[in-house]
């Protein structure tokens, strides 16, 4: 291991226990090593915190600003990024707070927050066009049930417990009054939202699913053939889902999958 490496994680370990002893080799200068400490963890603390503030800023204003600096303290030092792009930093925060005594009494927080990471994957993900209606009318008619749909780059799909949505909606009103009367106007007994969060030509969409267009499309992301997946939903109004899940953009395009004697030949 180089002596580089080995510094780099003595400190990355020392940060995150909270350990004002450095090690002994970026020891030197005017002030205390754990001076040199305490300010490399601030700083690493205050860009980590930053980082979830962009990413989950209705879970901030809905608990305020300093249980959120205090519950990111603790998500930081349990869960720190593998990664140097920050923006890939925060998914475990969703589960972190779904375990966070201190939030039990905000059942819907983890939800919001599932809500703000599947937008900030879709704002950051590569553009790409989505599949259309017309990909498909080239497909000879005996081909197309056997067609593999692939998941557009920007798409989360989402099933909560919570109307996230409208809390998300309700909290990031600018304005305090409209923002009050927005979230008290709010059921949380209310039936969970499902939905499927891509990044458009136009911009973000959140589209609200129902139970049958949730279940076609996750069985079409995870590989089912066409003709599997339209098995789930009622004859009637199958065409009718697909259709509406495609004009949406949920997916990136549709392949015919490899013929088997090709397979074995390579």
């Amino acid at each position: 291991m180089s002596m580089l490496l080995e510094l780099q994680r003595d400190m990355r370990a020392a940060l995150l226990a909270g350990i004002d002893a450095a090690p002994s080799a970026v020891i030197g200068g005017t002030l205390s090593a754990s001076s040199r400490m305490r300010i490399y963890r601030n700083n690493m603390l205050g860009n980590l915190t930053g980082a979830l503030r962009l990413t989950f800023p209705a879970i901030e204003r809905l608990v305020g600003a300093d249980f959120f600096a205090g519950a990111a303290a603790r998500f930081i030092s349990a869960t720190p990024p593998a990664s140097a792009d920050l923006y890939e930093y925060g998914a475990a925060f969703p589960a972190f707070l779904a375990a966070f005594e201190p939030a039990k009494g905000l059942p819907y927080l983890p939800d919001v927050a599932r809500l703000e990471w599947a937008i900030s994957l879709a704002l950051h993900a590569p553009r790409a066009p989505a599949l259309t209606p017309d990909a498909l009318r080239v497909v000879p008619e005996q081909d197309q049930p056997s067609l593999i749909f692939v998941a557009h780059p920007s798409l989360s799909l989402l099933a909560l417990g919570h109307p996230a949505k409208a809390i998300w909606e309700a909290v990031l009103t600018e304005d305090p009054a409209a923002r009050a009367v927005r979230l008290a106007a709010i059921d949380i007994a209310a039936a969970g939202d499902i939905l499927a969060i891509l990044h458009g030509t136009d911009g973000l969409v959140l589209l609200q699913l129902s139970a049958a267009a949730y279940d076609l499309a996750r069985a079409l992301i995870e590989g089912r053939c066409l003709a599997d997946a339209l098995d789930l939903a009622r004859p009637e109004d199958a065409a009718a889902l697909l259709g509406g899940l495609i004009g949406h953009g949920v997916f990136g395009r549709c392949d015919l999958p490899e013929p088997s004697n090709q397979r074995h030949q390579e």
